[in-house]
């Protein structure tokens, strides 16, 4: 190479040299309007290719430079998210395992400054969320989403903090911003769907309800929607301030689902407070006679006492003993209603003939203790009024397991419908 470079400056100067001799005359160049110089015609054509080859030299040293930094600044970003793609699969290892606090050290090895990229930040803020801190949570969120822009993945993150701080606007707002990205996502929706139907907003959650069914395809996930939209219906005709409109949509769903039976004690319900008591019995005797259930059954009784009939209570408890003889509701609803009535003898008499399983039944247990009190046998009404004395609800969920003294349309605790049953309303496999 070295040879190489010497021949072309050897050949170089000899052209130079070749040039000057030919060209032995001055020549006068322009330098400005004003100003002149005058040298021979074979320096100025040196002088001249000298400076175009200097300047060609120039932007090509320039263009080399700026390759090679272009160059070395992608190596650096390629290394730089690879070591950040080697953090985060780390990180969600470490989430995983439950390591958090070692997750997040990781996740800040690179400084005191959070990271910026979606996949670190929602990593992050799941540390914070599962160490119970979604105060710290949030606040990294709202940073990250105002710098780096809308991102579903921590709009979602973002919700479930304001949920864990019990601010459920906030956790619908998040949420509801999401959805303006991604309005397909049925998982969203159905998130959504439950804050509202949480937070007493049934008629959003009916709509959103609405929507969800016209993209299910799966007949289990179907029926479980199906389920989901009878409840919010239930509960968006309970909100209805006009307690006729309530009774009617209320009916109409008693009549598409006979076996819902909120749907039936919530009309009755609604016709009594605005004084349709005949109204009221008829729904309520016709969905005793398709399933005799204890609330029914109560609200049947209390009716025609209230109205000074008790006997015609008494009639149609028998007559639907007659009609259901293995519903161990109805003779429990017609003892019990006999005790308030004072015809202790009858009363024994339909207990006696209840079956061997129902003998640890909490209403049963306490319908004997109170014969035994009104009979006078203190000692045994005391023993079996223990018996039940730790007992804290005679209806239960059928789900959860939840008990409650009074009956509900929906359970507290799983929040779903038409569950709450006394041990006399389950079928005796159960």
């Amino acid at each position: 190479m070295r040879w190489l470079i010497g021949i072309a400056a050897a050949l170089v100067t000899l052209a130079g040299g070749y040039l000057v001799f030919l060209n032995p005359d001055p020549v006068t160049i322009h330098l400005a309007a004003d100003r002149t110089v005058t040298a021979p015609l074979a320096k100025a054509l040196l002088i001249a290719f000298g400076a175009g080859a200097l300047v060609v030299g120039l932007l090509a040293a320039a263009r080399g430079i700026t390759s090679a930094w272009r160059t070395r600044s992608a190596r650096r970003a390629e290394r730089r998210a690879v070591e950040n793609a080697a953090a985060t699969t780390r990180a969600r290892e470490l989430v995983w395992t439950g390591h958090f606090a070692e997750a997040r050290a990781t996740l800040l090895a690179r400084g005191a400054e959070p990271p910026t990229d979606t996949a670190h930040l929602a990593l992050l803020a799941e540390t914070y969320l599962e160490e119970a801190d979604p105060a710290a949570a949030r606040r990294l969120l709202e940073r990250g989403i105002t710098e780096n822009g809308a991102d579903v993945r921590l709009l979602d993150l973002l919700a479930s903090a304001a949920e864990a701080m019990d601010d459920p606007r906030g956790a619908i707002d998040a949420l509801e911003r999401a959805r303006l990205l991604q309005p397909e996502s049925p998982r969203l929706a159905r998130r959504l769907r439950d804050l509202h139907a949480a937070a007493g907003r049934w008629h959003d959650a009916l709509a959103l309800e609405q929507q969800l069914l016209l993209h299910v395809r799966s007949p289990a996930a179907l029926a479980n929607e199906q389920r989901m939209l009878r409840g919010l219906r239930y509960q968006t005709a309970l909100g209805e301030p006009d307690a006729r409109l309530s009774a009617r949509a209320l009916r109409v769903l008693a009549r598409e689902d006979p076996d819902f039976l909120p749907a039936w004690v919530g009309a009755g319900d609604q016709l009594l407070r605005v004084g349709r008591r005949f109204a009221a019995r008829r729904i309520w005797e016709r969905a005793a006679r398709r399933r005799p259930s204890t609330v029914l059954l109560e609200r049947l009784a209390a009716l025609h006492t209230d109205a000074g009939n008790p006997a015609r209570a008494t009639r149609f408890l028998r007559r639907l003993q007659r009609r259901h003889p293995t519903a161990p509701a109805v003779p429990l609803a017609l003892a019990r209603h006999l005790v308030s009535q004072g015809d202790v003898t009858e009363a024994a008499a339909v207990l006696d003939a209840l079956p061997e399983p129902l003998a640890n039944e909490p209403s049963l247990v306490r319908l004997r203790a109170e014969l035994y009190r009104r009979a006078g046998d203190q000692e045994r009404a005391v023993a079996a009024f223990g018996r039940v004395a730790n007992d804290d609800g005679a209806f239960e969920c059928t789900v959860c397991r939840r008990r409650s003294a009074a009956w509900q349309g929906q359970c507290a605790e799983c929040r779903r419908w038409n569950t709450l049953a006394t041990s006399a309303d389950l079928p005796a496999d159960r």
